[in-house]
């Protein structure tokens, strides 16, 4: 996978600071960035819907589990959503132009940057410039 190095350098940023603000909490998995020069998302690079990673600017990452397993969190129920929110917010001040959360979490942010959007209960889609 690939992306810009502000992208790469951003990412890495936020999630040192989120682990280092909070150390009991599972690693946070990175699901997506974009594949190497862009390129079409087929069925085994993630399918439809992910035509905007081919900019290298977009990354999904899951979010933190109540449970602390690094594992993707199949519904709703099993996401911390107090680490969630920590998450939205690192990324928010990190410069992060989107942050695309799930419609069903109450996670909050600058009207216009964090958005609740629909098959988006299971990660969080970043998008900096």
């Amino acid at each position: 996978r690939w992306g810009t190095d502000r992208l790469v350098r951003t990412l890495l940023s936020v999630l040192r600071e989120f682990r280092a603000a909070n150390p009991g909490s599972a690693r946070v998995g990175v699901a997506d960035l974009s594949r190497e020069h862009g390129g079409p998302f087929g069925r085994n690079f993630g399918g439809l819907g992910h035509s905007s990673h081919q900019n290298g600017l977009d990354v999904d990452i899951l979010y933190p589990r109540r449970d602390r397993m690094e594992l993707h969190p199949w519904t709703p129920r099993l996401i911390d959503r107090p680490l969630a929110q920590d998450l939205v917010d690192r990324f928010v001040e990190a410069g992060a132009t989107h942050v695309f959360t799930g419609p069903r979490l109450g996670l909050r942010g600058p009207s216009g940057v964090v958005v609740a959007l629909v098959n988006h209960d299971d990660h969080l889609h970043v998008r900096i410039p």
